[in-house]
């Protein structure tokens, strides 16, 4: 969720009886807090100083003037900005209440904020009125419309979770929209237990807890067997969390499942890592790219990180001396075929570049030939 808030400015429109001289002394003396605050902190909460005072002067006008919309706006919008939200939902409502007008985004916002913080502390049912509650104000809100779809996915709800996903989907259709669309409407084929493991292993993963999200996406493989996603989330965790051996076997069954170029790639580079390693081996395949480009010296500088990475990495090396030697470094090149041969002494291509590097840095000039 943001937390940062973008600014909403309100109107009020009615007949409220003027504020009493003691409640707008107080009032402008918050607004003046206020703007100081604004003007100090570059993150705002409600327990900073200024915005202590700011919030405290407003709730004494408050207290005097309970009846007075101007109040109730301020506080609401203060509240907004330092995220105290169910404070924030309290003074909206009470705003609207006494006849004010606000756009429907601001509510909104804090209906949604309120969502969250429900979800995190697990209480579902909760975080579901919240959401519905930011859809009502604002029908076209996609970011309620997703949430609600997913919990309704935590939750067991494959029917409510696919409106919401097709609510969300047509309001904004991103690809992470779409995508979590496609696998709603995949529940019914592969259960309610499976896709909700998945869920929540996709919660985790976005929480940075790679262990769990490899727990239930695990559960939810082997609760779908015929299902490809959890698999490929399970290659793709394996291989960020540095475990290319464990990787290997999930991206060949991904990449037998649909031979798609980014399959292909991701499957070469576990076979790779299985060998030189994840870094390394991501820093031969970025090398391997430049080169195709044209682009000798990022080429270089790539494979050189990916010997510096893996010392034993003997392709990374060979590919080092290739590139140097292309681009007249002889002195790399050679220190690079030399690696090559202590690691793979039979390689008869290596011995002879080298000898031609050596000769072309004793000579000053470049040989014939080309690696």
């Amino acid at each position: 969720m943001r937390r940062a808030w973008t600014w909403l400015m309100v109107l009020f429109i009615g007949g409220a009886l003027a504020l009493s001289p003691e409640a707008a002394k107080l009032l402008d003396q918050a607004a003046a807090y206020r703007k100081q605050a604004e003007a100090t902190y570059k993150k705002h909460y409600p327990d900073l100083e200024l915005w202590k005072k700011a919030i405290q002067l407003g709730e004494k006008a408050a207290k005097i003037d309970p009846e007075a919309p101007e109040v109730w706006r301020f506080l609401a919008e203060v509240y907004t900005e330092t995220g105290w939200w169910i404070r924030a939902a309290e003074a909206w409502q009470k705003y609207l209440e006494l006849g004010g007008a606000t756009t429907p985004e601001a509510l909104a916002e804090v209906y949604k904020h309120l969502g969250y913080a429900a979800y995190q502390r697990g209480a579902l049912d909760e975080a579901i009125a919240w959401y519905e509650k930011a859809l009502r104000v604002q029908p076209d809100d996609a970011e309620a419309a997703a949430w609600l779809g997913r919990i309704y996915v935590e939750k067991g709800d494959p029917e409510a979770a696919l409106k919401y996903w097709q609510l969300a989907a047509k309001l904004e259709p991103t690809p992470k929209n779409r995508y979590f669309l496609k696998l709603a409407e995949t529940m019914a084929r592969y259960g309610t237990q499976a896709a909700r493991a998945f869920y929540q292993g996709y919660a985790a993963y976005e929480r940075g807890d790679l262990e769990t999200a490899l727990l239930f996406f695990k559960r939810a493989a082997d609760l779908a067997p015929g299902w490809l996603e959890p698999r490929r989330w399970l290659a793709r965790i394996y291989l960020e969390a540095g475990l290319p051996q464990e990787a290997l076997p999930y991206w060949e069954e991904v990449y037998k499942a649909e031979p798609t170029p980014e399959n292909a790639h991701f499957l070469k580079l576990a076979r790779e890592a299985v060998k030189g390693g994840v870094q390394a081996s991501q820093a031969f395949f970025e090398g391997l790219a430049a080169y195709e480009k044209g682009d000798l010296a990022a080429a270089q500088a790539a494979f050189e990180r990916a010997v510096e990475l893996n010392p034993d990495y003997a392709k990374a090396w060979k590919w080092l001396g290739r590139v140097a030697f292309e681009r007249g470094d002889f002195a790399t090149a050679a220190r690079a075929y030399r690696e090559a041969l202590r690691l793979n002494p039979d390689d008869r291509q290596a011995k002879y570049f080298l000898r031609l590097a050596e000769r072309a840095l004793k000579s000053g000039g470049a040989p014939q030939g080309t690696p």
